[in-house]
């Protein structure tokens, strides 16, 4: 068996083990905003892989602008590594997900924050994609969500899929599914509606 052989092999399953191990150690310990403790952000490994991609980007950048005649592909290529390092710590700072009891609040990477509550989904499935479990969800109002639910500790989501499974209606709080008695008992009407 030869290097190159020994190489293809081992370059792929040491990357795809790697994403495993980090895939478990975010579900194992979610990233917490500190200032908003629901709410759970991307691994910590997004601003690491940001800030390296940064570091060569910059690096190249320089060795290119060092050279007396540099190559177009080399200044082309550090401005692209660059760019993706300041990609990869603007996801970082703006995706969000905090499932709640009742509702789901979460912000993608380009657009603003959504609050929808989980009796506004029309659409769920469960779908495998890379060998990992992601949750596609579509709201009434026509936004989509998905993501990698070994990434992200969404159990209260889950728990409230699972509801719905077994009863065919989403949780929702006590005082939103009395509501119309709730006003009438406040306006001393005895009909409701």
């Amino acid at each position: 068996m030869s290097t190159g052989t020994i190489l293809q092999i081992a370059i792929p399953t040491g990357m795809t083990v790697s994403i495993a191990l980090i895939s478990w150690w975010a579900r194992k310990h979610p990233n917490r905003s500190k200032d908003h403790p629901e709410r759970i952000r991307p691994p910590k490994v997004v601003p690491a892989v940001g800030w390296l991609f940064v570091a060569v980007g910059l690096l190249m950048g320089l060795a290119a602008l060092s050279i007396e005649d540099p190559e177009i592909g080399m200044v082309i290529s550090s401005v692209a590594i660059f760019l993706g390092g300041l990609m990869f710590l603007w996801i970082y700072r703006k995706v969000y997900v905090a499932p709640r009891q009742y509702e789901l609040a979460f912000r993608k990477i380009f657009g603003p924050e959504h609050v929808l509550p989980y009796s506004d989904i029309v659409d769920y499935r469960m779908q495998r994609m890379r060998g990992q479990p992601f949750l596609w969800v579509r709201f009434a109002n026509g936004v989509k969500y998905s993501l990698n639910v070994n990434a992200f500790n969404v159990a209260p989501m889950m728990q409230a899929i699972d509801f719905h499974r077994a009863t065919g209606r989403w949780p929702m709080p006590v005082n939103a599914v009395n509501l119309p008695l709730a006003d009438a008992a406040a306006r001393n009407d005895p009909w409701p509606g």
